[in-house]
């Protein structure tokens, strides 16, 4: 395209346009920008409605409207992409009068323009559409209310991508464009009912009631649109559906997979409360593993979910029921490592610790092959513990037996496999052998403690020479020195104690105690410890450097902590240090009422004699 030409276009400058003609020709009119845009399409971008109005009066301009670029866009798709209404309506306008003038006999030729389609079978409604120009929009359809029914390319119809994109108000002037229902269709098998979670409450039910086939319409992995509802938890959109249709709340996809089910993999308790209350027995719904709605709440990992559904009243059914592989709900909680919801089931009296699934093997069975030695795999063995299934465990013994007895036997390299079920996921393969970890463990619990030791006798400030205190630490009674002697002992007391849980469990209460957990807190305490001991030696006039120190180490201790103990962290980092600092700050008062009573009681006992 003619440079000069390309800058009137852009500009809206047509004066200079026509001088431009004038000299060289008018054949200027029909020169193309490499992706092939005429003049109209360069003026249109920039909306230069009077230069357009200028180039149409042309009797070459018109011929232009309906040439397409490199992308079979027209004018008209590039303004409507644009939204400019005012090029549009220019548009629009002139396509009628021509076709009283050029094709008086077919009446309906400006629809040609407005129904012509690019590359991508887009029309310029569309592309309005994608753009958000509501007024664009609303011009094109009361033009030709047919533009609403016609796909494109990607089987998208105005109506679906109003919906898909969250537009209510352009949903809204779409469905109140013709009297008929329009298209709601969307790719593999999609409408703008399953698509439309962003729209409003009054577009939801307008598309229901012009278009109430689409409440019951199932897309290619046999989903409806309360599916989707279900999996985004919108409770009014799922009370207005089964107000509409109720028979919906039975629907499964290819899978059995009910809205019931996903609501609970989901953990959208409310959804679960709306559709139990329209439908009692919805909670009877299997899918095509025989797994209920407990079984799918444990699954997506839903505690609270699982709690609400134990607290339902007559839905004892579902508490032992088994699935396909013949796993409860606890049993699927242990395979996928569940704890905390393991702890809830575990504590329901309803819940039979007993059952075995195909392979013969109880939730404790699975929980102990994971070998986990965190506190909550601990505690959770201990709440399981008497509920060993001996079947589990019979196919191990025979094949432990039988290598001892071919002599192929070998310590050390013993293993167990269990398979719950068909599937691959389901199948578990641990090596019992720990004898490194145990070594490190050792190791490092011994150093601690032996340096926690030394550390108790050499403390910072040393102790006083003379007077009635003599052999008493000098900065006594300071915060910060028991902080140090606080967290020092926390420290040995705990490394002393992972040596012992090395070859003998133990257990306080309901808490097992493990290697690992006690190594951390002991870690913690020597952390703690070397912070408040070079706190204590410092100046007071440099305390604010320490400060400045103190606070990344700080950080640095919680986020390993974290890092650690996974995304309970928190929690386990409240309950059980909290308990082991109060039981150990006890132990800790004994020991030092017993050790400073001991010579009193000595002198005493031998002035009695």
């Amino acid at each position: 395209m003619h440079l000069e030409v390309y800058r009137a276009a852009q500009s809206g400058d047509f004066d200079s346009l026509i001088t431009i003609i004038s000299g060289s020709g008018e054949g200027l009119l029909h020169q193309t920008t490499p992706n092939g845009s005429n003049i109209l399409h360069v003026a249109a971008i920039c909306k230069q409605v009077n230069f357009i109005e200028g180039v149409l009066q042309n009797p070459l301009g018109p011929s232009l409207l309906w040439q397409g670029n490199n992308n079979g866009d027209t004018p008209l798709h590039v303004a409507a992409e644009v939204g400019s209404y005012e090029v549009v309506r220019v548009f629009i306008d002139l396509a009628k009068s021509l076709h009283w003038d050029i094709e008086n006999e077919q009446v309906d030729t400006y629809k040609e323009l407005l129904r012509k389609q690019n590359m991508h079978k887009n029309m310029a409604l569309h592309l309005a559409v994608r753009g958000h120009h509501d007024l664009v929009v609303e011009l094109l359809i009361e033009q030709d209310s047919q533009l609403c029914d016609i796909i494109n390319a990607a089987d998208e119809s105005p109506l679906y991508l109003a919906a898909e994109q969250g537009l209510s108000r352009t949903t809204e002037l779409i469905l109140g464009a013709s009297s008929s229902s329009s298209s709601h269709k969307g790719p593999k098998g999609l409408t703008a009912l399953h698509v439309g979670m962003s729209l409003s409450l009054t577009c939801w039910e307008k598309i229901m009631e012009k278009a109430p086939e689409a409440i019951i319409e199932r897309d290619d992995v046999g989903r409806t649109p309360l599916h989707y509802f279900s999996y985004f938890g919108k409770v009014e959109a799922i009370r207005l559906l089964l107000q509409h249709n109720t028979s919906v709340a039975y629907d499964s996809d290819k899978e059995k997979q009910s809205a019931l089910h996903i609501a609970a993999f989901r953990g959208h308790i409310q959804v679960i409360d709306e559709l139990v209350r329209s439908c009692l027995d919805v909670c009877d719904m299997e899918n095509t593993k025989k797994q209920t709605v407990l079984h799918a709440a444990v699954i997506g990992g839903q505690g609270n979910v699982v709690k609400h559904i134990l607290g339902m009243p007559n839905r004892e059914n579902l508490v032992n029921k088994q699935d396909a592989d013949g796993n409860t709900a606890l049993h699927l909680a242990a395979l996928h490592k569940e704890y905390d919801i393991i702890h809830i089931l575990a504590q329901d009296e309803r819940v039979d610790r007993l059952t075995k699934n195909k392979d013969h093997l109880t939730a404790l069975n699975i929980v102990s092959a994971h070998e986990e030695t965190d506190v909550r795999a601990a505690n959770v063995s201990s709440l399981l513990e008497g509920s060993h299934g001996i079947l589990g465990f019979q196919g191990w013994f025979i094949e432990h037996g039988k290598k001892r007895s071919d002599g192929q036997f070998v310590e050390g390299e013993s293993s167990l496999s269990l398979t719950t079920g068909s599937h691959n996921a389901n199948r578990v393969n641990f090596n019992w052998s720990n004898k490194s970890i145990m070594e490190v463990e050792q190791v490092l619990a011994a150093l601690i403690a032996t340096v926690t030791f030394t550390a108790a006798f050499q403390i910072p400030g040393g102790y006083k020479g003379d007077g009635p205190d003599r052999g008493r630490a000098i900065l006594a009674g300071r915060a910060d020195f028991i902080v140090f002697v606080t967290s020092n002992s926390v420290a040995f007391l705990s490394s002393l104690l992972a040596v012992i849980t090395q070859y003998q469990n133990f257990t306080v209460g309901h808490i097992s105690l493990t290697v690992g957990g006690c190594l951390r807190v002991a870690i913690f305490g020597i952390v703690l410890a070397y912070v408040s001991g070079v706190y204590v030696a410092m100046d007071i006039s440099t305390r604010g450097i320490a400060d400045s120190i103190f606070d990344p180490i700080s950080l640095v201790m919680v986020t390993s902590w974290l890092l650690v103990a996974g995304p309970r962290g928190v929690i386990l980092l409240g309950s059980q240090l909290n308990w082991l600092i109060r039981n150990i700050g006890k132990l800790w008062l004994k020991c030092k009422t017993q050790l400073f009573d001991f010579p009193a009681r000595l002198t005493s006992g031998r002035q009695g004699s």
